[in-house]
């Protein structure tokens, strides 16, 4: 999951944030400061497309174990699209809104092919979340290698073996 918080006045947050995907919910937290003004991470859930050391800005979830699509309730990519994608924001601390300037969920299958991956629909930029706004963004629009799309700029250059038609 690549998230990329505002870089505006009062951006970042302590709140938590979670990713709903294939029928499931995971928690995005890692050791590092998260969240944090103009920060970008890629939270890695389970095997990362790089194994084992994972490049920066990617970074293993806190409790792993209990955040692995492999795992318990195991995300099947025939099923991935028959339940919603999403954000979920929960505001905490002194700083609870919060304002997140992209996001990617990447799915990769195997060892590290790049499958697909889900973000919000064009014109996204900057939404604030929490409590007065709301906590929820779905990531509505996704690409796969066969629909002939280019990657945005943001991402691009982190999928190994996601190379669009003509590239």
């Amino acid at each position: 999951m690549q998230i990329i918080t505002g870089d505006v006045e009062n951006a970042g947050t302590d709140g938590r944030v979670y990713l709903g995907l294939g029928g499931r919910e995971f928690r995005l937290d890692s050791e590092a400061d998260d969240y944090e003004r103009g920060s970008w991470r890629e939270y890695v859930l389970g095997r990362g497309p790089k194994e084992p050391d994972l490049p920066s800005p990617q970074v293993r979830v806190e409790w792993p174990e209990f955040n692995d699509p492999r795992v318990g309730f195991a995300i099947d990519t025939v099923n991935i699209m028959k339940s919603p994608v999403y954000l979920r924001f929960e505001p905490e601390g002194d700083s609870p809104n919060w304002n997140v300037k992209t996001v990617f969920a990447l799915v990769y299958i195997g060892k590290s092919t790049f499958y697909m991956y889900f973000t919000t629909p064009p014109g996204f930029d900057n939404l604030w979340m929490g409590d007065p706004m709301g906590k929820i963004v779905y990531l509505t629009d996704f690409w796969r290698p066969e629909r002939k799309r280019e990657l945005p700029d943001s991402i691009g250059a982190h999928i190994p073996s996601a190379q669009p038609a003509g590239q």
